[in-house]
């Protein structure tokens, strides 16, 4: 990735301040958003079962102003096998007087856009832990 000029933020008690930094310098930043890793997150509807994805990007666009594209690459027959798909903006503006309220209403959109690009190649989108409350039920009744 670093040849391609990628720069891994890994995730770590640092990741912010690194997000941040690179925000602060223009750098586009790629965050991933379809799964909670950390547990925390944000609850939304995703594909018609509550569960939770990072609330990371609508803060950070909150906070700086940042400008969140939903973005996705699939694999494709073509020039180089893959093709790139962003999204008109996502408004960030402050609409409450909460944030978490804001957060919440910014994450629930970019995850329905994320959810379209899913159903557009479903097989192309790996998951491979469990992201719902029912995929654990599932896992108990050996399913």
């Amino acid at each position: 990735r670093a040849a391609l000029g990628v720069t891994v933020i890994e995730l770590d008690s640092s990741s912010g301040a690194k997000v941040l930094a690179a925000l602060r310098s223009n750098a586009v930043v790629c965050l991933i958003s379809d799964r909670d890793l950390q547990g925390g997150g944000v609850e939304v509807d995703f594909f018609g079962e509550r569960t939770t994805v990072p609330g990371g990007p609508a803060t950070l666009a909150l906070r700086t102003g940042a400008t969140v594209l939903p973005t996705a690459v699939f694999h494709s027959p073509g020039v180089d096998g893959h093709i790139g798909l962003v999204k008109p903006p996502i408004p960030v503006e402050r609409c409450s007087k909460s944030l978490r309220a804001d957060v919440e209403r910014i994450t629930q959109h970019l995850t329905n856009e994320l959810a379209e690009f899913i159903e557009r190649a479903p097989a192309q989108w790996h998951l491979l832990q469990p992201n719902w409350p029912s995929d654990h039920k599932v896992g108990q009744r050996g399913g």
